[in-house]
């Protein structure tokens, strides 16, 4: 067994039952809607840290330019 200490802005999110799943489910959208961050965003973590570049980035927000998603990394090129 090993320990881990989760650092701040950690949260552990317990989903073994349906009651705690829902818990979870709107947990997320709470952070997501009041923060304007998406939570476990492969393709931003992947632009981020330099493993796709903007252009790579655009082309995987495109299918999705119409929905909030696709808005979204749409959003990172404009910030960067």
């Amino acid at each position: 067994m090993r320990v881990e200490l989760l650092g701040r802005g950690t949260a552990w999110l317990d989903m073994g039952t349906p009651e705690s799943l829902l818990q979870t489910a709107n947990f997320i959208e709470l952070m997501e809607s009041r923060q304007g961050l998406r939570i476990a965003c492969v393709e931003e973590v992947a632009y981020r840290m330099g493993y796709i570049d903007a252009a790579q980035l655009e082309r995987l927000a495109q299918p999705a330019c119409k929905n909030g998603y696709g808005q979204y990394l749409l959003r990172l090129l404009k910030q960067r």
